[in-house]
């Protein structure tokens, strides 16, 4: 290639990563497709134009070009690097491990990728190399924001929180506006039994910031004040948009068994429909309860408000139908009903349940059923009939259940005691409840 024509690509790129940078995707895909019409296997076209495809949701043209631009330039570092954190977040966690130990292994000190490998490691509960890989690249380079947000994180897991608190309030200095950072450290407050200082740091967020879901969440949880009646979309969307790639395995390792007691219920009354039953799965998440059911079912309908979790849910190829919805509107919109309606630890997200209730018995076939899962907390006194606890979720009082379903219409068949999963290595106080529309 002459010097000019490489001279010419080069000011090309340079160009199409100013619109790149600038969030003008549109405009800088066109602009890496043009080189590449000149220039097949330029690798820095390949690249960018990769990246550009996983930013507007196009994850495998994302990770097609990027190999691309890696066969032409194997020791390409920073295409390594995307490549794997493209693995990481559409869950190909081995392949993204084995990308970032390619990338240390012919560049010790890439920082990014030490943190990147730091952030898989913690994710999958390997919590000590965790610790190591992140601070070798603190120890690189101290002043690496996401790097000691990083290890704020692997301390507050380890529950070391004067080293937490300590790694947020450095990332903070030098990223003063991280929304995350700041919540990250009013959880570590909390937890340290510091809550004045939590709600401080959550109400000054929330003046520069009103507007943002989890701040507002955590604010009413920590102060017991301005209890929302359910979770704000925005705040379940953001809560399961950032969990879904590790949601199954970090249930697992919490011993969650929802989805099997579901099953047991529904198997148990599953004989008095004569053909194959209609379920609904509202909160259905990645689809855990999918293949505990699916064999019972003519059609199975799943309903999520995150999108990130549908995705990962249509993977299994047991869902007839996919909805990203509030579950409470799609029901209200839903013109057709169902033998089942099945609800797995969704409704720990509503303290109000009568709508949620209401729009159920609207669904459901006369004679059909509603089998869900609850967080509970057991008082004899005349305490409200739903609590927001501290971890975010909602537990409700027996007695305010069985009145809201009988007050929706419904028959209750079972109200049973459950340990729906362990936190903190300690039982959660749940229930498992069948309800009946009646005929």
């Amino acid at each position: 290639m002459s010097t000019s024509k490489q001279n010419k690509i080069t000011n090309a790129i340079a160009e199409a990563r100013t619109l790149h940078k600038n969030g003008q995707l549109p405009q800088a895909m066109a602009a890496y497709k043009k080189i590449l019409r000149t220039a097949p296997s330029q690798p820095d076209a390949l690249h960018y134009l990769g990246l550009a495809f996983y930013q507007t949701g196009q994850p495998e043209a994302a990770v097609a070009h990027i190999l691309r631009s890696l066969s032409v330039a194997p020791l390409y570092l920073d295409a390594m690097n995307n490549l794997a954190n493209i693995y990481k977040e559409t869950e190909r966690v081995a392949q993204a491990q084995a990308l970032y130990t390619r990338v240390l292994a012919v560049a010790p000190n890439h920082v990014q990728a030490l943190v990147n490998m730091a952030v898989v490691l913690r994710e999958t509960k390997h919590t000590g190399d965790a610790l190591k890989f992140v601070q070798r690249a603190l120890f690189i380079q101290p002043d690496h924001s996401i790097a000691l947000h990083t290890l704020g994180n692997i301390y507050a897991d380890i529950k070391q929180w004067a080293q937490a608190e300590l790694a947020f309030r450095r990332a903070l200095s030098l990223d003063p506006h991280n929304n995350v950072t700041t919540i990250r450290l009013a959880q570590v407050l909390h937890k340290s039994d510091r809550p004045a200082e939590a709600i401080e740091l959550l109400q000054a967020l929330l003046i520069t910031n009103p507007k943002d879901a989890m701040a507002q969440h955590l604010l009413a949880s920590y102060s017991h004040q301005d209890i929302p009646q359910r979770s704000s979309d925005s705040y379940i969307k953001q809560t399961f948009d950032s969990y879904s790639a590790y949601f199954d395995q970090a249930l697992a390792q919490l011993q969650y068994q929802v989805p099997e007691l579901i099953c047991e219920q529904l198997i148990a009354s599953a004989q008095q429909f004569a053909a194959p039953i209609d379920v609904l799965d509202i909160g259905c998440g990645t689809g855990l309860c999918a293949p505990y059911v699916k064999q019972l079912t003519r059609s199975l309908v799943g309903v999520d408000l995150s999108g990130k979790m549908l995705a990962k849910a249509a993977q299994r190829q047991l869902y007839d139908e996919l909805h990203e919805a509030e579950l409470s509107d799609y029901m209200q919109h839903c013109a057709r009903q169902f033998h089942y309606v099945i609800c797995a630890d969704t409704l720990v997200y509503f303290g109000d349940l009568q709508q949620v209730f209401a729009n159920v018995f609207q669904v459901l076939q006369p004679t059909g059923f509603f089998i869900f899962s609850v967080e509970q907390y057991r008082s004899s006194e005349a305490t409200p009939a739903y609590l927001l606890q501290e971890n975010g979720r909602y537990c409700h009082q027996q007695r305010y259940l069985s009145a809201a379903l009988q007050g929706a219409g419904f028959s209750i068949k079972l109200m049973q005691d459950i340990v729906p999963r362990l936190e903190g290595g300690q039982d959660v106080d749940g229930a498992l409840v069948v309800a009946q529309r009646p005929a």
